[in-house]
């Protein structure tokens, strides 16, 4: 049994004072119990909150799901430790099918074998179902129609995808999605420039993820509201924002979180292989991204991904977004996994859940990682 003590740790919601955390084989014993155990772990300097969940994350640390390869999911789980990440999702992006299926199956493997770092809570299959008309930084050569018998090959491989990406304007879209959610696959919609009336009939098929709300999808307008106008009415959709003040301006991030209030804001980095890395060029799924000032950029100029940590989007939805720390870190923690359907075991701090706890100083920095009761990194 190991106790952890605490001043003051933040979960689902609230801001609790002076609780000790009993862990015992990996799961969460208790919370505010007696603080009588074989080890003790003093975090009272420190803030402590639920691990970070990242939904949308295709590499770091010089790795991208996209590699195809174990040694690459493994090498993202080590990264994401270090920005108090405790489960993700490795991100496929638009490529040629066959790598798509490796990385899917690559994934899959890491996931069953167990990864050193963060949890894999399965595949993010991004592209290639997508409009190419809002492509961003994915390749326009490698853009499929959809086909439910080729998605279903993807299902079939290790049982790694958890999600996957269409666009709700293309050609059987909404069949599709009804289909996939049928089989309890997360529906993300973005990469769109949908009309309000297309979004709206993918959300009542089942769609119930925005990918990167605002970005790559047909602006909001007071006449046609588009994709970003049927999600910020949505009740049913969670809403991801990448909260690195590049991608999306800070006054728009209030807006959302004011239409869909913190438990349908989703925090995600959308990092990519340089997350971690010095400003240079690097491999995007076999083309060239630019890191400039760590802004990840195409040869187009479109933003690649991002080179952000979870850690820095919370504080940047406290300091420049306004947001109280208990909403930040419901985005980075419950929220996902409510959004992805696994908050029954991760996601917040309570009696019987994964032992997946972080802590943070003052500044926002990670001091503190435990995955399953075992400490991943420790900087106290």
């Amino acid at each position: 049994m190991t106790a952890i003590l605490t001043d003051m740790m933040v979960t689902n919601g609230k801001t609790m004072r002076k609780k000790t955390i009993a862990v015992d084989g990996g799961l969460i014993k208790s919370v505010g119990g007696p603080a009588d155990a074989i080890k003790k772990i003093d975090l009272r300097k420190y803030i402590v909150m639920p691990g970070f969940i990242d939904i949308h994350a295709h590499g770091g640390g010089g790795h991208d799901a996209i590699d195809a390869t174990v040694r690459a999911v493994n090498g993202i789980s080590e990264h994401k430790i270090k920005e108090g990440v405790t489960t993700f999702c490795p991100a496929t992006m638009t490529a040629d099918f066959k790598k798509i299926k490796d990385a899917v199956r690559a994934a899959g493997e890491a996931q069953k074998k167990g990864t050193p770092g963060a949890k894999v809570a399965g595949v993010f299959i991004e592209g290639p179902y997508i409009n190419p008309q809002v492509r961003g930084a994915h390749p326009l050569e490698h853009i499929r129609g959809i086909s439910l018998k080729e998605i279903e090959s993807l299902l079939g491989l290790c049982g790694g995808v958890r999600s996957i990406l269409l666009s709700p304007e293309l050609p059987d879209a909404v069949g599709v999605i009804a289909a996939l959610r049928q089989k309890n696959t997360v529906v993300r919609i973005g990469h769109s420039s949908a009309e309000f009336f297309q979004a709206n009939e993918a959300i009542a098929a089942g769609a119930s993820v925005a990918v990167h709300t605002y970005n790559a999808m047909r602006p909001l307008n007071h006449r046609e509201p588009g994709i970003v106008g049927a999600v910020l009415n949505s009740s049913d959709v969670y809403c991801e924002i990448i909260c690195d003040l590049v991608h999306v301006h800070p006054a728009m991030i209030k807006i959302l979180l004011g239409s869909k209030g913190a438990r349908k804001t989703v925090l995600v980095t959308d990092s990519m292989r340089a997350a971690g890395l010095p400003d240079g060029t690097y491999d995007l799924g076999g083309e060239t991204a630019v890191v400039k000032d760590g802004v990840a950029r195409n040869k187009d100029g479109a933003l690649a991904g991002s080179t952000t940590t979870l850690a820095a989007c919370v504080k940047n939805m406290c300091i420049s977004v306004g947001a109280s720390l208990a909403d930040a870190v419901m985005s980075a923690t419950e929220s996902p996994a409510r959004a992805l359907g696994i908050f029954d075991g991760v996601g917040s701090i309570e009696e019987g859940k994964c032992a997946d706890i972080i802590a943070l100083d003052k500044d926002f920095n990670v001091k503190f990682v435990m995955v399953g009761g075992e400490v991943k990194l420790r900087v106290l």
